[in-house]
């Protein structure tokens, strides 16, 4: 009988025969002549000329604009900020517009995908929100152009309120037209992504926002359009392929979709970048692990145990996962017990059962199984492996019990199943997006149907011993 488990994903160098990366060729913003309107165009790289242009003409109060809203860009992009703040600081005049300016963007938050630690700056972000109404008064009469205001008050709203105040808050002013606040308007939310793809549609130069339209279009709860996304994030790495937030977002998409091989190549992308990453470290071992290569992914996850910062639990599982497939038992043993200690759920008392259970301490597996039964009756495999200890500590009323639930549980995952291939069917989803989502239903389903016979063929052989039972005696 088998004992890999079905792929679990717990959360977040390479190769040589990785595929290259295209670059996409993103238009080149206009000669700048007039700084205002340049910085009221607002794409990346229209900023990022502004401050050239701003800082070669002496124009310091407009490179002092457009190095603050590019602070601002490189964190909604994940790209890195910390360059462009200090060019802010350096830039500060010494008046009260300034330093509010400074302290807006210096507080604006980061991606969890771009900085974990900083994302969850808890006490950071209470204070800003705090002060983000004083913030939103004193813009009205600080210095600057409108734009470059308005910018940052919708920031402040996009980063600050949740949605019922977010929205009060957008619609009770009237904002620019100019596309920088439209963008900010329409990356803030998937309600306001009809603003952001006529801004993207209407102007090349915004390959800014196809990281924003990609969220949202994994987002549409009804219908999520996996193609639209990979589209979309393909198109915003390209374009920033130094930003690992969008590398990891890109193959967090293609794990979903069970693309190991570029999976792994997105994830060492965002490594690349940034060695330590911990979403794509994750990542990274998941896709090692689900391609068969037992040892990379080993490394991997024992550099996020080494880190010890996120994780930890997660890396312990899927280290302890690729050392019971080669059959490493004591390894993977210590690992299950230092992972237990943090990730205390049912597919990690179903591994921890499996290890006891190849190390014929049955008593202890009966235990974890029934463990994970009882967090979660739908883990079919423990009900299949409960049956399985039962049955060796030759308890067959209560494997038999056991093994009918494994049954039961394998027909109702494959009734599912099947009922999900005709949803799909009948979706509004591409044929390519169909195909390939039946397909995935289909793997699934087949590995559940030759478990399903596994069971089978284990109830029959425990009638043919209870019925051989009274002959021996």
């Amino acid at each position: 009988m088998r004992f890999a488990i079905p792929t679990l994903v717990l959360t977040f160098a390479i190769g040589a025969c990785a595929p290259r990366r295209t670059v996409a060729v993103v238009p080149a913003p206009p000669p700048v002549e007039d700084l205002v309107a340049a910085i009221g165009h607002g794409c990346y790289r229209c900023l990022e000329q502004a401050y050239d242009v701003a800082q070669a003409r002496g124009v310091r109060p407009l490179a002092f604009e457009a190095a603050a809203l590019l602070v601002l860009r490189s964190k909604e992009l994940g790209l890195s900020y910390a360059p462009w703040l200090e060019r802010v600081r350096a830039l500060t005049a010494a008046d009260a517009s300034s330093a509010l300016v400074l302290a807006i963007v210096d507080a604006a938050p980061v991606d969890p995908l771009t900085d974990r630690e900083a994302s969850l700056n808890v006490g950071g972000r209470a204070k800003a929100r705090a002060a983000v109404p004083g913030w939103r008064q004193d813009l009205q009469t600080a210095s600057g152009s409108e734009a470059f205001r308005a910018y940052l008050e919708v920031s402040l709203i996009c980063s600050f309120q949740g949605a019922p105040e977010r929205e009060t808050s957008l619609a009770a002013a009237r904002w620019p037209e100019a596309p920088l606040v439209q963008y900010r308007i329409g990356s803030c939310a998937s309600s306001h992504g009809k603003t952001l793809t006529e801004l993207r549609a209407g102007d090349e130069a915004f390959v800014d926002a196809d990281l924003a339209l990609g969220r949202f279009a994994l987002d549409n709860g009804a219908s999520p359009d996996q193609d639209e996304a990979l589209r979309r994030f393909q198109s915003a790495l390209s374009a920033f392929p130094n930003s690992p937030a969008i590398a990891t977002t890109l193959g967090l998409l293609h794990q979903a979709r069970e693309e190991w091989p570029q999976a792994l190549t997105t994830f060492d992308a965002a490594l690349a970048e940034s060695p330590g990453h911990v979403d794509a470290s994750l990542g990274r071992t998941i896709s090692l692990s689900n391609l068969g290569r037992r040892e990379e992914a080993i490394d991997t996850a024992t550099r996020m145990i080494v880190a010890g910062q996120w994780f930890v639990g997660e890396a312990l599982y899927w280290r302890a996962w690729n050392e019971l497939q080669l059959n490493q038992l004591t390894a993977a043993r210590n690992d299950a017990d230092r992972a237990l200690t943090m990730v205390a759920n049912a597919p990690m008392f179903v591994l921890s059962g499996l290890i006891d259970w190849r190390l014929r301490r049955l008593d202890t597996a009966e235990e974890e199984f029934q463990r994970a039964l009882t967090m979660d009756f739908g883990q079919c495999e423990a009900a299949q492996y409960l049956g399985v200890v039962r049955a060796e500590r030759a308890n067959l009323p209560e494997a038999t019990a056991a093994l009918m639930q494994a049954r039961q549980c394998y027909d109702l995952s494959l009734t599912l199943r099947r009922e999900a291939i005709d949803k799909i069917l009948g979706g509004p989803a591409t044929a390519a997006a169909k195909a390939r989502e039946t397909a995935k239903q289909e793997r699934a389903i087949k590995d559940i149907e030759g478990r399903r016979q596994e069971v089978v063929q284990g109830l029959e052989a425990i009638e043919r011993a209870a019925g051989a039972r009274p002959a021996a005696q």
